[in-house]
């Protein structure tokens, strides 16, 4: 029993210590940043993202890395932060200045993109749970308890079965869409049309430039990117989001 007392202390205890530690490797980014140091602000904000993800660290450690010239891996942070946060207008900006800089212009987009990029896949499906389990009880609860469903029930079923339908849709546009990740290599990187260094070229992947994962052999990755043009690549030159 005293055993079992302790493990709610024990737990905070650590926790406390996670976010003392995490906040702390965020302040000495900053400070290092500030004193344009940033080989040492990267290396922070980096021991601060291993605490815990967060948008405004992604930003700026793309920032740390725009500094040293390391355009490419600023742009997946980036991409990363957006994906957090995609309604920051600071984090959209600077993400199309950078990729403008690298020559990878906006791509035209429907509005039902738009739309399905309103909120981060975490937060759509955790809409779809919520409205699913608001359906399942706005259907079985009346059963269960023999009584008819009152006309609050009914208006809370048709709009979770509208959410649930809106959010579903949004996923499936988000997984079918989103760019599995970005090129980080520093150098256009070629496409070839086998997975082997040997193989022909059929393109070249830019630095920055987003793309889809089509298939995986091996240390290649067989990739469609932005520019609609698909090849292997080394897999170190791309991250995924």
């Amino acid at each position: 029993m005293k055993f079992s007392r302790r493990i709610p202390l024990y737990l905070v205890t650590i926790l406390a210590s996670i976010l003392t530690a995490q906040a702390d490797d965020f302040t000495d980014g900053l400070e290092a940043y500030h004193e344009s140091k940033y080989a040492e602000s990267a290396a922070a904000f980096e021991r601060s993202l291993e605490q815990g993800e967060s948008a405004a660290t992604h930003h700026n450690l793309a920032l740390s890395l725009f500094q040293q010239g390391k355009l490419a891996q600023a742009v997946w942070q980036l991409e990363r932060a957006v994906r957090l946060a995609p309604t920051n207008q600071t984090y959209l900006y600077k993400l199309g200045a950078l990729r403008q800089q690298l020559g990878l212009y906006k791509l035209p987009t429907t509005w039902w993109q738009s739309a399905a990029n309103f909120q981060p896949q975490r937060t759509w499906m955790s809409i779809a749970s919520i409205c699913f389990w608001i359906i399942a009880a706005a259907l079985i609860g009346p059963r269960v308890g023999g009584f008819r469903r009152p006309i609050l029930l009914k208006l809370s079923l048709s709009f979770a079965v509208i959410v649930l339908t809106i959010s579903t849709a949004a996923l499936i546009i988000q997984s079918t869409q989103q760019a599995s990740g970005v090129i980080i290599s520093e150098e256009p990187t070629p496409l070839h049309h086998a997975p082997a260094s040997a193989a022909p070229e059929a393109g070249i992947a830019r630095p920055g430039e987003r793309a889809r994962i089509l298939d995986q052999h091996n240390q290649f990755l067989k990739i469609k990117t932005e520019a609609k043009l698909s090849g292997w690549i080394p897999a170190q030159a791309f991250r995924k989001l």
